[in-house]
């Protein structure tokens, strides 16, 4: 019998932003599991409860769409709504494959069609796999169009999630409400947008969808596109009017999150719209994630050197992500190699700490004092020795050297 296992894919800002997590493009894999007949040999246990077998055999023709054998067990009396091992009804596993006829019959016959499907309805199931027919079925056989599930899924949503316009055009046709959130806030246009889904997107905002709803994290429809990285995405949001400038509430816009996220062609695509707000912050993430062409994009369009994530300059940010190409990226722009943050700490001493030898060594040959202390007192030695980061003590060590030898020698006193 099929078995569905739903894994909802998050994706980590880093630290200091935020952690964006959209439950909607989940559901996942799909399995089916044959049950074995006629005395075959079967080493998996039996499942618990035990699924009495007319109800395996009903499950087993709704899903393969033997709708005379769906007849027959309808005629043996054989209970609709008895769910399987997936804790699915025969209802449901004709969603999931798609068989309309199966949904008719069995509806004809009383299956529930707001039956619980492990979590979901028969309709969202369908809606999700892209079943336009089932989809139909289902919704003439009485099914809520605007059903929600614990999480406040609906199916327009869970349709919008795999890129399913047919299925899309569908439900609206029905009545679904395109604007309806879930519990995070989030709408279908946002789960569309998120998945980098341009089909539905356009199904959606051709139905009504508006770009300016914001999630629970102040999120929109726009800085979702900027995650899923589709630039035809971003263009038709942008098309029907999103608004760039808006943030969210960590003080974010659409251009920051597809930098901090390596997103060139929507970061391009906002750029020519004229985007400006948060290219600071841009900058900064582009930096710290070592993209020196798309950083160089947003110096040419207005970002400034003087950028920094609570309170690290770019050349910190450069030296701690261990990024070579951009430490001299910014020093080749006039960048003092000894620049001090609000903390007095140096991008000697986050390399240090972090053991980046090599960096360090880098940075030492462009002049870094390994003498200056934070205001804490702490200087690049000591990071290093703090971090057990022997290699990079041995560096320190040999440029305090090279340095004393480099003194004019004190003259004897007579």
């Amino acid at each position: 019998m099929p078995t569905r296992a739903r894994k909802p894919p998050w994706l980590y800002f880093p630290p200091i932003v935020t952690k964006y997590l959209l439950r909607l493009t989940g559901y996942a894999s799909l399995a089916v599991l044959l049950v074995a007949h006629c005395g075959a040999a079967q080493d998996a246990p039996p499942p618990a409860p035990q699924v009495p077998e007319a109800t395996v055999q009903l499950q087993m023709a709704a899903m393969n769409g033997d709708l005379a054998a769906v007849a027959a067990a309808i005629t043996a009396r054989v209970p609709v709504d008895a769910p399987g091992e997936a804790r699915m009804t025969a209802l449901g596993v004709a969603a999931l494959y798609g068989r309309a006829d199966v949904i008719r019959a069995l509806a004809s016959a009383g299956a529930d069609v707001s039956a619980d499907q492990d979590g979901e309805t028969a309709l969202a199931v369908a809606a999700h796999e892209g079943h336009t027919a089932a989809v139909e079925a289902l919704l003439a056989a009485g099914a809520n169009v605007n059903v929600k599930d614990q999480d406040g899924i609906t199916p327009l949503m869970a349709a919008a999630s795999s890129n399913r316009a047919g299925a899309i055009r569908a439900l609206l046709g029905k009545g679904a409400d395109v604007n309806a959130t879930n519990g995070d806030g989030a709408t279908a246009l946002i789960a569309a947008a998120y998945g980098g889904h341009a089909e539905a997107t356009d199904a959606l905002l051709a139905g009504g969808a508006e770009t300016a709803v914001r999630d629970r994290a102040g999120r929109t429809a726009l800085m979702a596109s900027a995650l899923g990285g589709n630039a035809a995405v971003t263009r038709l949001l942008m098309d029907h009017k999103a608004d760039a400038q808006i943030e969210d509430n960590n003080g974010m816009n659409a251009l920051v999150y597809a930098a901090s996220t390596g997103q060139d062609a929507v970061v391009s695509v906002l750029q020519k719209a004229g985007v400006t707000k948060g290219a600071d912050m841009a900058l900064a993430f582009a930096v710290r994630g070592c993209r020196i062409p798309l950083a160089t994009s947003l110096l040419a369009s207005g970002a400034s050197l003087a950028a920094d994530l609570n309170g690290d300059h770019l050349l910190m940010l450069a030296a701690g992500a261990n990024c070579a190409e951009g430490v001299d990226w910014l020093l080749k722009r006039g960048m003092n190699v000894n620049l001090a943050g609000d903390d007095g700490m140096t991008a000697l001493m986050r390399a240090a700490g972090e053991g980046f030898a090599d960096m360090v060594a880098l940075l030492l040959a462009r002049g870094a004092d390994m003498e200056l202390q934070n205001k804490d007192n702490q200087s690049a030695w000591l990071f290093a020795a703090m971090g057990n980061h022997t290699d990079v003590v041995d560096l320190l060590r040999a440029d305090r050297e090279a340095r004393e030898k480099k003194k004019p020698a004190t003259p004897a006193r007579r």
